[in-house]
This record gives C-alpha cells, sequence and structure tokens, in this order.
C-alpha cells in the first residue's frame, strides 16, 4: 500500500502526518514498536523482542517492503516530524480465495500520544482501505485488560466473537486472555 501523506488534527487540535511506510522506514519502525512495546504489556512482544538482532532487522525491512508493494495490504503511520507515533497494520487473514475477503489488523500508539484520538484516526483510514481494496471482513485481537481499545473496537461496529484463555504469559507470571473481534465491513 502506498498512501502519501495527509495531514490529520487530533481531538485536541495537534496535527499530525499519516502516510503508508516501506523499508526506508525500518528504523524509525522498529524504534516506535521498541518504545511501545516497552510501554505497555498490550503488544505482543517485549520490547526486547524486537528487531534485536541484524537478522530481525533484514526480516523487518523484507517484511516492510512487501507490505509497502502490495495493493492489498499496509502499514499506516502517523508521524510527529519524523518520528513514528502510532501505526495500523492490515495484513490479509489468509493466503487462498477461501479468505481472501477477510482482513487482520495491529494497531498501537506511543503512550504519550494517546487519548487524542490517533487510534480512531488510523482505524478509520485502515478500515476505509481495507473497504477500497475487497474486503468483508475485518478482525483483530486484544487482550481482556485492554479495556480502552476494546471500548473504541466496539464504537466502531467490531463485535466480539471469541476468548482464548491465557493466550498471553506475562513475565510477571500472570496470564491474559484475547479477546477476538471482527467487523463486516
Amino acid at each position: 500500500m502506498q498512501l502519501g501523506p495527509e495531514k490529520v488534527t487530533t481531538k485536541k487540535e495537534n496535527e499530525y502526518i499519516l502516510r503508508s511506510i516501506g523499508p526506508d522506514n525500518v528504523e524509525e519502525f522498529l524504534n516506535f514498536m521498541r518504545q511501545v512495546s516497552a510501554d505497555t504489556h498490550f503488544m505482543s512482544r517485549y520490547s526486547d523482542e524486537v528487531g534485536s538482532d541484524e537478522y530481525e532487522v533484514l526480516a523487518e525491512k523484507a517484511r516492510l517492503k512487501t507490505l509497502y508493494e502490495d495493493s492489498r495490504q499496509g502499514m499506516i503511520s502517523v508521524f510527529d516530524g519524523d518520528r513514528i507515533i502510532g501505526n495500523v497494520a492490515i495484513r490479509t487473514a489468509g493466503k487462498g480465495r477461501k479468505t481472501n475477503h477477510r482482513c487482520s489488523i495491529g494497531i498501537g500508539i506511543r503512550k504519550e500520544y494517546t487519548g487524542q484520538g490517533l487510534g480512531s484516526i488510523l482505524m478509520d483510514h485502515a478500515i476505509e482501505f481495507a473497504k477500497s481494496v475487497g474486503y468483508e471482513i475485518m478482525e483483530l485481537g486484544v487482550l481482556s485488560d485492554n479495556t480502552p481499545a476494546r471500548s473504541m473496537y466496539e464504537k466502531m461496529g467490531f463485535t466480539e466473537w471469541g476468548c482464548l484463555p491465557d493466550a498471553f504469559h506475562l513475565d510477571e507470571g500472570d496470564s491474559l486472555d484475547e479477546i477476538t473481534m471482527y467487523k463486516e465491513l
């Protein structure tokens, strides 16, 4: 997906730039993922598991290239200057014709930028993009204790359809369920 720069204004009247990212943004993206993963347990990996060696950086660069060049998948980021402050990934849910009507998403916002409506802005763009390329269903997973995200998804029309008990084992010893949700587009 190649989405040109677009100015977005948050509910707090802050202005940022929204655009797709590709392989040239690998360092900014990995820095973003490391920080968001350090700030919250809501992400699927810990910060020390994100791009921790040269092989992983090259693999992430290849993944970003694939998503950037794919007309039905991609990464949309919000930038404050050169810094990624929010991101949503839109990926095909399967590889074959039986599931090519479904996409899955993952989203993250830097902690210091939450509460401005960036999640809704990114979700609106992801939904608009998904519809425009023919997806009929959008899916996501959210940790059971991520109340703000669950509330946003419900307001945007997502429906809970499942729960995987103990899906995430935290280093501190706690286990969290993953709630699966979908939206018909």
